[in-house]
């Protein structure tokens, strides 16, 4: 028969330092998804690169949700000036695209840029260009 002292006292598992790095390593791993939170572009029209007649707005589709009070999407010309005049919309229903309807544009190059921070409040940006022929 075991018998313990009564100035023994059995403490629970966490107690050992390979149980504290142990579950260390479990919320490590278990926090990895969120780091990986962030809202990039699935789809976008017009696309990257494309030389184009007369696009009507920019639409880019995201991964991930996103914040519509601090994503945003900007078209400029050539000259770096602004030509869309109304805020990007975030669709309302899945929080994923954001569009902008843009004004009759004349020929040459535009830059499309974004900015998209996502429900959880992690931030990405970028740009690329377009060409209306």
């Amino acid at each position: 028969m075991l018998k313990l002292s009564s100035s023994r006292v059995l403490l629970p598992a966490l107690s050992h330092p390979l149980s504290h790095l142990l579950a260390l390593s479990v919320l490590c791993v278990a926090s990895i998804g969120q780091a990986y939170a962030h809202a990039h572009p699935e789809s976008q029209s017009p696309l990257a690169g494309a030389a184009i007649s007369a696009p009507q707005e920019v639409r880019i589709t995201y991964d991930d949700a996103l914040e519509p009070t601090f994503s945003s999407l900007i078209v400029s010309d050539a000259h770096g000036k602004q030509v869309n005049s109304a805020k990007a919309v975030i669709d309302a229903t899945t929080h994923k695209t954001m569009r902008v309807p843009l004004p009759v544009l004349p020929t040459g190059i535009y830059l499309v840029k974004w900015v998209a921070v996502a429900a959880d409040g992690h931030r990405t940006q970028g740009g690329y260009t377009f060409t209306v022929k």
